[in-house]
């Protein structure tokens, strides 16, 4: 071969190098910006995993001593442990955003209290929520939530030590649009906490999913009979 192929062949071999170092970036930048290469489970900012239409904050009234449960500790909420769901979890305090929607956690592995609902320890019905996927992620936080069962517990725990248990008496898959949001994160007779995390089939193109999974425990003491399945979620105070 003169120098003269030989050269050429050099030539040709850099090109075809630069042009595959240019589509392997290209490649990898379409595929971390999620244009290709994503699935179902893409949950991002921008996906809720509460409800809209939350028109009034109503926080949880001031614990008092029962009979059943003694007067409630006010310090802050740092996690939740659902160990048959494999979910423990920090706690970070979210609202209800301008549009009435509820602020959801901002990565995958932080669940969201609500302020607008009961702190635990006091009446009514604390309120929760977290991914169930996220993008770059994969399994988010309540990923297994699906997986709990009547009479599992659920501890919640106060940055003072206090810990609280409640055991699962409802779950059920609502439609996102349409739910009974009074019902799911309004107040309650008794001490519960609600769980809520996205379900169903995501939308790439809303980057929202169409149903929302809700589980609800109430408060027990140890020994004490766990609380029977429920059918339907009671409301009022």
């Amino acid at each position: 071969m003169n120098q003269r192929n030989t050269n050429k062949l050099s030539v040709a071999l850099i090109s075809v190098g630069t042009m595959l170092i240019i589509a392997s970036v290209v490649l990898m930048t379409l595929v971390w910006t999620n244009v290709i290469g994503s699935d179902d489970h893409s949950s991002d900012l921008e996906t809720v995993v509460g409800f809209g239409a939350i028109s009034t904050a109503t926080p949880g009234p001031t614990p008092t001593p029962s009979s059943e449960f003694p007067a409630g500790s006010s310090a802050p909420i740092t996690r939740l442990i659902v160990d048959t769901a494999e979910i423990n979890a920090p706690i970070v305090q979210k609202g209800v955003d301008d549009a009435g929607v509820m602020q959801a956690p901002d990565n995958a592995y932080d669940v969201a209290w609500y302020d607008f609902s009961a702190h635990p320890g006091f009446g009514g019905n604390a309120v929760f929520a977290g991914h169930v996927d996220y993008i770059h992620v994969g399994e988010a936080v309540f990923w297994n939530l699906k997986d709990v069962e009547p009479g599992d517990l659920i501890k919640v725990q106060l940055a003072d030590g206090t810990e609280y248990d409640y055991a699962v008496n409802f779950k059920q898959q609502f439609e996102a649009d349409g739910a009974p949001v009074d019902q799911i994160v309004g107040p309650t007779p008794n001490q519960t906490v609600t769980l809520i995390t996205c379900g169903g089939t995501f939308n790439s193109a809303t980057h929202q999913y169409d149903k929302r999974l809700v589980v609800r425990a109430e408060r027990v003491v140890p020994g004490a009979p766990l609380p029977p399945p429920i059918a339907n979620l009671p409301t009022g105070t």
